[in-house]
């Protein structure tokens, strides 16, 4: 297998996509599967969610009521989302860190929210996203998450990379109990059969 060209672990590469919006990833509103989702939680959550980006999602949560973690070792992404709060008189926390550094927050957060990151960083970073999730979240926290691309061939460059849906679900279980994963008939058209809702709940 070839080696995977990777710039996913450069803050400088984040920042200058966001500079140029080179951020096809990005669809410029609160993600509909998560609105959708989040209609359920009446009381306030500690929401934690790694590479916030442009934060819609954040942004979204926040105005809701819930106690929101932004994060993101972009410094563009962190103010983009800085001003937007501003814009829109609602609070957030906003943390420009990489998630894999982040200690203060262990074992204080309700739900993680997923999407764009686990596929954005470099695959042989998984392992640890998994068990630094599990660390954040409370006993019996939710990881809430869509992964993808779930069709793109697994050692194609990125970001986006690959993702091998039955061998990461495996990696999930030793830390988590899966309560859902199925395609959504809310997933933006670009991505239909390309990602697929997953809800697991911490062990």
């Amino acid at each position: 297998m070839k080696p995977l060209k990777d710039n996913s672990e450069n803050p400088d590469y984040w920042n200058d996509r966001y500079s140029k919006n080179e951020i096809g990833w990005d669809i410029g509103t609160p993600t509909p599967i998560f609105v959708n989702f989040f209609k359920k939680f009446k009381s306030q959550k500690n929401i934690l969610i790694p590479g916030a980006g442009k934060g819609h999602d954040a942004l979204f949560l926040s105005k809701k009521n819930h106690n929101v973690f932004a994060v993101d070792f972009s410094m563009k992404a962190i103010s983009h989302i800085k001003k937007k709060s501003l814009e829109l008189n609602t609070s957030l926390n906003l943390i420009c860190e990489d998630f894999f550094k982040l200690n203060n927050l262990n074992g204080k957060i309700d739900i993680i929210l997923e999407y764009t990151f686990f596929c954005a960083i470099n695959p042989n970073k998984r392992i640890k996203y998994i068990q630094k999730s599990s660390e954040l979240l409370k006993t019996d926290g939710l990881f809430v998450a869509i992964l993808l691309p779930i069709n793109k061939i697994l050692n194609d460059d990125g970001p986006p990379f690959g993702v091998n849906l039955t061998r990461t679900l495996r990696d999930f279980e030793k830390y988590y109990d899966i309560i859902e994963c199925e395609k959504s008939d809310l997933s933006i058209k670009p991505r239909v059969d390309n990602e697929v809702f997953v809800l697991m709940r911490k062990k």
